[in-house]
């Protein structure tokens, strides 16, 4: 791993409590209206191209993101966003935890992410920029 700057270090620090580093959390515009809020696509767009995210789950429907969250009590300290892209004629949702400053925010954040139903491995961290160009194939809700 390369080396972090101390800035970098206070914002992994402050990651358990906020679920993000420096980055304003999702607030409105959400599919649920469950305890844990998960943003629109809208959210992630907003996102600066040089952050990174993880992503966690991809699924056939909304609902079964949903069904993910609720069952995940860990999630409560992530900002949580979903986007929809289609693949085959099929449209799949795909469900990110957080926005992070850099890559190595983004590891930490994967290495200690606590899932009942996902191991460590089947998380990635993508790039914003990255997760943008696949928002934009697909239109949103």
């Amino acid at each position: 791993m390369t080396s972090i700057k101390l800035s970098q270090w206070v914002c992994v620090g402050l990651l358990v409590a906020l679920g993000s580093c420096g980055y304003a959390a999702p607030q409105a515009n959400a599919l649920s209206s469950s305890s844990l809020v998960i943003a629109k696509a809208e959210w992630l767009v907003r996102q600066p191209d040089e952050a990174y995210t993880l992503q966690l789950l991809t699924v056939s429907s909304p609902a079964q993101l949903q069904k993910f969250v609720d069952g995940e009590p860990g999630l409560a300290k992530y900002s949580l966003a979903a986007f929809r892209y289609k693949s085959n004629n099929k449209l799949l949702y795909v469900l990110t935890a957080g926005s992070f400053a850099s890559p190595e925010a983004a590891f930490l954040a994967q290495d200690s992410i606590a899932l009942i139903g996902l191991t460590k491995n089947a998380t990635w961290v993508r790039s914003m920029a990255e997760v943008k160009r696949s928002i934009r194939t697909t239109l949103q809700n």
